[in-house]
């Protein structure tokens, strides 16, 4: 009894659940598939960049784990080495006709001094 739990031990150790598991990002916008080619249905789509978790794999595809779900993806578009995406800066460019002013909130009119119609010795408001 013993020297059969003991091989079921070893046994076990000797099949690591998490040894071949490697990470890996994706190069591109990575279609997530059901199964290990372009026929199987497409699961889900990661972008650029997304980290994921490679179970196995199979010619050019490769079981995966990613955002909380399983599939396959193609290998040629994941790299173990992060891929950065580059920071793309788009300005506001704001185009206006020729003729456009900008709007100047209205002033209240106030008349210049020197140039008041009211009686001598009171002042203009």
């Amino acid at each position: 009894m013993l020297a059969a739990l003991i091989l079921a031990f070893v046994g076990l150790a000797a099949f690591p659940v998490s040894a071949s598991a490697a990470t890996a990002y994706t190069t591109g916008t990575l279609n997530v598939r059901s199964g290990p080619g372009p026929g199987y249905a497409r699961i889900a789509t990661l972008p650029a960049g997304h980290r994921v978790t490679v179970l196995d794999c199979q010619g050019s595809w490769c079981a995966i784990r990613a955002a909380g779900i399983r599939g396959w993806a193609s290998a040629n578009y994941l790299d173990r080495a992060y891929v950065s995406r580059p920071i793309v800066v788009r300005p506001h460019i704001i185009v206006r006709p020729p003729h456009y002013r900008p709007h100047r909130p209205h002033k209240p009119h106030r008349p210049r001094p020197g140039k008041c119609k009211i009686a001598p010795g009171f002042a203009c408001k």
